[in-house]
């Protein structure tokens, strides 16, 4: 039922048990397959693929003072490719030196970068390592001379958005989520054997 995103009530009432016993094994159903992700799964791109980069807020609006938005920043990367192997991470700010940092760890040299046009990509231009193009969302969602767009990563936060509640959109929770997210794109035609194979390869002490 947690393989198929069944909701927590739906699956305490299926099966019967409490709400504190389903809810103990739905995170350590989280825990484990967050454990199961290896580096590699959060390596993407490579010679002559295209990756796309962006940025999103993963917060609910406070409404007690102002309409200020509580949550945490993510960086992402998709591959365009029938894989669509991605990575995230959580970030403090949206710098370009942090931001830099972040891209040189999961994607591999030799990749095509497509971003919008927000300042914190300005020194992948100036990169010997990857190729970057550019698209100005407020003229077009792809650029018509390049073809440049981003709306793979965009359809991807549209997913991770779905997948984590607003309620467990702070720093607390959203690791494991996001490492669960990870682990569902790259078993997503193989959940059952994906999740025994957590099982068997995953010991804690």
């Amino acid at each position: 039922m947690w393989l198929n995103n069944l909701p927590t009530k739906s699956i305490i009432q299926m099966s019967g048990m409490s709400s504190k016993t389903v809810c103990a094994f739905l995170n350590y159903f989280r825990q484990l397959v967050s454990d199961a992700v290896e580096i590699e799964d959060v390596t993407i791109g490579g010679e002559g693929i295209i990756v796309e980069i962006d940025e999103t807020k993963l917060g609910k609006r406070k409404y007690n003072r102002g309409h200020r938005v509580d949550g945490v920043w993510v960086l992402g990367g998709v591959e365009r490719t029938p894989e669509r192997k991605v990575f995230l991470v959580e970030v403090k700010d949206r710098k370009a030196d942090l931001l830099l940092h972040v891209i040189k760890k999961h994607v591999l040299p030799g990749s095509i970068i497509h971003t919008d046009l927000w300042k914190g990509y300005n020194s992948l231009a100036t990169s010997n390592e990857y190729q970057h193009f550019t698209v100005n969302h407020s003229k077009n969602y792809k650029d018509p001379l390049t073809g440049t767009h981003t709306n793979t990563i965009e359809g991807t936060w549209n997913g991770l958005k779905m997948q984590i509640k607003p309620r467990n959109r702070s720093r607390e929770f959203i690791e494991e989520y996001m490492w669960e997210f990870i682990w569902r794109r790259r078993n997503r035609d193989r959940l059952w054997d994906g999740f025994i194979e957590a099982l068997k390869e995953v010991y804690y002490e």
